[in-house]
């Protein structure tokens, strides 16, 4: 990638965390990145293919963190509860970071799940494969891993939201403890 794309992309990153992606115009990431219109649009022949670009380099970053935890060396059990860190890891790194990611996970749910389909997908199939690990194994009682795995996401995603509100890192971190404690392990003290 060329010196001048990858600025742009970098200014445009900053500028949509900052003011959104729906305020920014293709005037203001020009002024930020210190380069004419007409540079700009040699790169990107508009703001939706700038748009486009910058989150699927997010999408990108966040499936690599995501492929690592997945990739780890640990039993799948162990596996599991990294990968369920690491998931709402990735979640709360953007909405500390963009304030109209956060409202949008809030308030505008429709827009992040169209945001996040390749990113559920590939989810998906990441906890498809830890999963059948496990059973594989003898570790996890689950009669479809595919299956189990997209539950699995959805339950994610019915705690996502009190994650975000919380805004305490410390909390954050005993709270999705228990939470993987409960998946694992139930509430019964035995």
């Amino acid at each position: 990638m060329g010196k001048t794309k990858s600025k742009i992309i970098s200014v445009a990153q900053k500028l949509f965390r900052e003011i959104s992606i729906h305020k920014a115009t293709m005037s203001d990431i020009a002024s930020a990145a210190h380069i004419s219109r007409r540079t700009l649009y040699t790169h990107f022949k508009s703001k939706d293919e700038l748009c486009k670009y910058v989150v699927e380099e997010e999408v990108d970053a966040i499936n690599r963190k995501l492929q690592r935890a997945a990739d780890s060396l640990l039993a799948p059990d162990r596996k599991l509860k990294l990968y369920i860190l690491q998931h709402f890891g990735v979640i709360e790194d953007l909405v500390r970071n963009n304030r109209y990611i956060r409202y949008d996970f809030l308030f505008n749910n429709i827009r992040v799940e169209q945001l996040r389909k390749e990113i559920d997908r590939k989810e998906i199939g990441l906890l498809t494969g830890i999963i059948r690990e496990g059973k594989e194994q003898g570790l996890f009682r689950v009669s479809d891993p595919a299956v189990f795995a997209k539950n699995m996401l959805l339950m994610f995603k019915s705690l996502e939201q009190a994650f975000i509100i919380t805004r305490r890192k410390d909390k954050n971190y005993q709270t999705l403890l228990e939470y993987t404690d409960l998946m694992f392990y139930g509430i019964l003290i035995k």
